[in-house]
């Protein structure tokens, strides 16, 4: 979910890592594939989702035990209070007044940090959007569409809002945070079927161990993560709470 260019490099070490500890899972990371395809394929080991979708299109295998929630990694980010932090709404100007009936960008309607979370701070639990939306496909052409007028706010989730500024500045350049949505659980490392020969503790001990091995320091600078934590299906069950009208 956070596998922009500059920063590949630095999860393929963190996985070199949990592969050292767990051999049968597999030597490389894939990289440019459709993510909601992946979270179902029965050849999936580990990946890192959405926490809306984890209670929604996944519930299902969730449920069932074919997807397992394992944790999270901390952001080394502001705002985070334990394994919870809070999207950030952003906008051109300071002070862009009444955000009711703006045209939002939104990367994807299944996302928890883009669009329930912008529909949940603007109007309110339960609610719907009162205005245009245009739908962008990714957190970063969401902030251009806001950033080159053809929106005028964004919800955008804190850590990529973060790696943004890092490694892309010219992305963000002009934009500012206006407001933030619901604090939530930070985004969900799963194991699918491949690995559920592995137990859970297996699994949450190698990321952990990863993420916090002397060698990971370039890593977790890079990547903006301080720890893993272990989280369950369970810590993400309150988000269905958060879910707009559908109409």
């Amino acid at each position: 979910m956070y596998g922009f260019v500059p920063v590949r490099p630095h999860l393929e070490h963190l996985w070199r890592l949990v592969v050292g500890a767990v051999p049968i899972l597999p030597r490389t990371l894939e990289w440019d594939v459709d993510l909601h395809a992946q979270w179902r394929d029965p050849a999936l080991a580990l990946s890192q989702t959405c926490g809306w979708p984890v209670v929604t299109e996944l519930s299902d295998l969730v449920a069932s035990g074919a997807v397992r929630v394992l944790g999270t990694f901390v952001p080394a980010i502001a705002d985070v209070d334990g394994h919870t932090y809070r999207s950030v709404l952003v906008a051109r100007s300071p002070e862009p007044g009444p955000l009711e009936g703006v045209r939002a960008a939104v990367n994807s309607t299944a996302s928890l940090s883009g669009w329930v979370s912008l529909v949940h701070a603007v109007h309110g639990t339960g609610e719907r959007w009162h205005g245009d939306v245009l739908v962008t496909g990714s957190h970063a052409e969401s902030m251009v569409a806001v950033r080159d007028g053809r929106a005028d706010v964004a919800s955008i989730d804190a850590l990529t809002f973060a790696l943004q500024c890092r490694w892309f500045p010219d992305v963000v350049a002009g934009l500012h945070v206006v407001g933030h949505g619901p604090r939530v659980p930070c985004l969900p490392i799963i194991a699918g079927p491949a690995a559920s020969a592995v137990p859970i503790a297996t699994l949450r001990g190698a990321l952990r161990a990863a993420v916090l091995d002397p060698s990971s320091t370039a890593a977790r600078d890079a990547l903006l993560i301080r720890d893993f934590v272990p989280l369950d299906a369970a810590d993400y069950a309150g988000l269905t709470a958060l879910g707009p009208a559908t109409e």
